[in-house]
């Protein structure tokens, strides 16, 4: 018999033995110098398809079609259908899957939690939530935020497309708090999105759905376990989630994008990334590294279609940014880049920050470099590798990125955790694709073995449980980042406190809460420090306002320009400690809440001839004689427990009866003075009971004149006058500050004599 050779698979990619083949010759050419089989090759084939006259090809029932090596009455048999795996059987091999992802599922939860316990809270969360209101609002009011540093307004050093985007939205649903955080939440959801369809895609041929489904799982879970340590970061109303949902966007679909489509349809998707990283670009600074990596994956990918990403990158980045310099008069590029560049940076926190991103969670790590020997190891056997680890590669590429972007922002003065934020997610998501990477590596390793799957399966259930114990030993309390009602009233009675006050205040830490009160906002202190700090440059109209006392209150945070523009305490005073019911607590980032109101440290002149009786401004009563509790050792600095703010007092201090409270009651007698004019001048405040707070002035033991708190009374002092008795007028007399209320108390300064 003579050799049949190998077999070989019909039409029906069946096996075929070489025996019952026919050679049907060489292909030979028509008279159109086409290559065609014998003739009887394509008429003698059932299922094969013909061309006609036309060169169109011809196609024949698959009803019909029969494998020409095997005769109509001895068909070649097929292989038996495996009989469908019972459900409860699929319910037990997913089952170690299930169990795998709860504590990632919990992470979710928690964060879940402690956002929507914080995305209506109407006052800062942190200290610049309410200065990228403030943003807003000038781009709302077409004011511009690229302006010379002033007291008005100086502008974070950051891009401008996120209060952008907040002020475009605000006009249709109103500028609020809530609406900023809206904006970082929708971004958050975008990232889980893009994550999860990144894993899923099927596009990668995902043999088996718990690896990939525990993957997208854990990822999200392990971002979400980063919460705590970012300080919750995630949902304010600031850039930072915006801009990490528009560089994973751009990243997750530009391999895709780059392979896909031909002509003018295949370009316009790699157009399409770059014009999403480069806006990101506009969103925080740091998108331009993003932009770079965009590129080197379109280089990977399809590196024909570098120069339409390159050219589209560039008209919006380049072509933006001459906008805007243009438009601004070059402020653009001094705020987001010559101010940014001056601070200074540390090099010890960027070392370190390479321990905190990588040593934090350790498993996620560990994860990510195991997964990374086994693709190498399935490379060198393989010189190939599976689809599945495409969406590794790309987030552990996009990783080592974002560590480096990490250092660098934390090593940056002024800098805080939510640099680490683009790591901590590429890191997760990497380590998340690290688990059906590692599954497909092993399977095809093994795919001769009786249970491939059973053994990919074990590998990588191996790695997902060790990012599940992570996510259980990282439970944290949603509680600590939630805002309680205590802070709700906190922050609405400082608001009415401020709103009374009347003229214009500034809050540097806080320049929201002055239009929450109906008045103007004004510079941030983070802008005073961005400008000032080892640079020349000049605040406009800063000192003069200070020096000219502009404002007729302050209120600062115990951290606060008192302590860094240092003619703030020259020309204004501390004159009420707010009370705790008054301060409304921050919870992420630097934990500073409002402490103190301070208002305008004037000293009285008198006119030439008056005679100063009494400024108030001893530590002591000293000659002064006292009785009862309530006007204390001497005169007071500023406001006291429980008593309101008092405005319109000269000098650095006053006199009040507030001493342990209203309730205390008591009186205070001056020295004698020679009654050498005719009148006498006092500036009170307090209760307008005249029966009960008053002020006299005695002469011997007669009392000549009375005089109280005008209406409507209050703790803003306002002049009275007592009218001196011709008859009485160059004997000696005494002033007596009298408080006998049971519930109130009376504000003295500047006792003056007129001739």
């Amino acid at each position: 018999m003579p050799d049949a050779g190998p077999p070989t698979r019909d039409s029906d990619r069946r096996i075929t033995p070489a025996a019952n083949r026919v050679d049907p010759g060489p292909p030979r050419r028509d008279s159109g110098s086409r290559l065609s089989g014998p003739p009887s090759e394509s008429a003698s084939q059932p299922g094969v398809p013909r061309r006609d006259s036309a060169n169109r090809i011809t196609p024949v029932s698959s009803a019909v079609r029969v494998p020409v090596s095997a005769p109509a009455s001895a068909p070649i048999p097929q292989a038996p259908t495996p009989p469908p795996v019972p459900v409860a059987i699929r319910l037990l091999q997913g089952l170690p899957w299930l169990l795998v992802v709860l504590p990632a599922l919990y992470q979710l939860g928690l964060l879940a939690t402690a956002i929507s316990g914080r995305v209506t809270y109407p006052y800062d969360l942190e200290w610049m939530e309410g200065g990228m209101l403030h943003h807003a609002l000038r781009i709302h009011n077409g004011e511009g935020i690229y302006v010379p540093p002033s007291i008005d307004f100086i502008p974070y050093l950051y891009t401008p497309l996120y209060p952008s985007l907040l002020a475009l939205l605000g006009s249709g649903f109103g500028l609020t708090y809530t609406l900023g955080r809206v904006i970082s939440i929708i971004g958050l959801l975008g990232i889980a999105l893009i994550s999860v369809t990144k894993l899923a895609g099927r596009r990668h041929q995902h043999r088996a759905r718990g690896p990939v489904f525990a993957g997208a799982v854990l990822g999200l879970g392990l971002f979400a376990a980063t919460y705590p340590y970012l300080e919750g970061w995630f949902d304010l109303v600031r850039a930072d989630t915006f801009f990490l949902f528009m560089v994973t966007a751009g990243i997750a679909g530009l391999p895709r994008w780059a392979s896909r489509g031909t002509g003018l349809a295949g370009h316009a998707r790699v157009a399409a990334g770059a014009a999403l990283l480069a806006l990101a670009f506009f969103c925080k600074q740091t998108g331009i590294i993003y932009v770079g990596l965009g590129g080197a994956i379109v280089l990977v990918v399809a590196w024909r279609r570098v120069p339409i990403y390159v050219a589209t990158a560039g008209v919006i980045g380049l072509g933006g940014t001459w906008l805007l310099e243009h438009t601004t008069q070059g402020w653009f590029w001094t705020y987001v880049s010559k101010i940014h560049r001056a601070h200074d940076f540390n090099m010890d926190r960027f070392w370190k920050s390479f321990e905190n991103i990588l040593l934090h969670f350790p498993a996620m790590t560990v994860v990510i470099g195991i997964a990374l020997v086994t693709v190498l190891a399935t490379w060198r056997s393989r010189r190939a590798l599976p689809p599945q680890v495409r969406p590794f590669l790309l987030w552990t590429a996009t990783f080592a990125v974002s560590t480096v972007i990490g250092a660098i922002g934390w090593g940056t003065e002024f800098a805080h955790f939510n640099a680490y934020m683009p790591a901590f997610l590429h890191g997760a998501l990497a380590a998340g694709a690290a688990i059906p990477a590692v599954y497909a590596c092993w399977r095809l390793e093994h795919e001769h073995h009786a249970h491939p799957h059973a053994i990919a399966s074990g590998a990588s259930l191996a790695l997902a449980i060790a990012l599940a114990v992570t996510c259980w030993n990282a439970r944290w309390e949603p509680r600590r980042f939630m805002p309680s009602a205590a802070d709700v009233a906190a922050g609405d009675r400082l608001i009415a406190r401020i709103r009374s006050i009347e003229g214009e205040v500034w809050m540097p830490s806080h320049p929201w809460y002055l239009k929450l009160a109906g008045k103007t906002p004004h510079v941030h202190r983070m802008g005073i420090k961005d400008v000032t700090t080892r640079q020349t440059r000049v605040v406009e109209g800063l000192d003069a306002a200070i020096a000219g006392r502009a404002f007729a209150a302050i209120v600062l945070d115990e951290r606060d320009v008192h302590l860094e523009v240092y003619s703030v305490p020259r020309h204004y005073r501390a004159a009420l400690k707010l009370p705790k019911s008054e301060r409304p607590r921050l919870y992420t980032g630097a934990k500073v809440t409002p402490e103190s109101i301070w208002v305008p440290a004037t000293t009285a002149t008198p006119p030439a001839g008056t005679t100063v009786i009494s400024d108030f401004e001893m530590t002591v009563w000293g000659a002064w004689t006292r009785s009862g509790t309530a006007w204390g050792n001497g005169p007071v600095p500023g406001s006291l427990p429980g008593q309101g703010l008092v405005l319109g007092a000269s000098g650095a201090r006053f006199a009040t009866s507030m001493h342990d409270g209203d309730a205390a009651t008591g009186r205070v007698t001056s020295p004698p003075f020679p009654l050498d004019g005719s009148r006498l001048t006092l500036r009170l405040g307090g209760g307008t009971d005249a029966t009960k707070l008053r002020v006299e002035l005695w002469v011997a033991t007669e009392i000549v004149a009375t005089t109280s708190v005008p209406e409507p009374g209050g703790d803003t002092l306002r002049e009275v006058t007592l009218a001196i008795p011709v008859e009485h007028r160059g004997k000696p007399g005494k002033l007596v500050l009298v408080d006998d209320a049971p519930a109130g108390h009376l504000d003295v300064d500047d006792a003056w004599l007129w001739p």
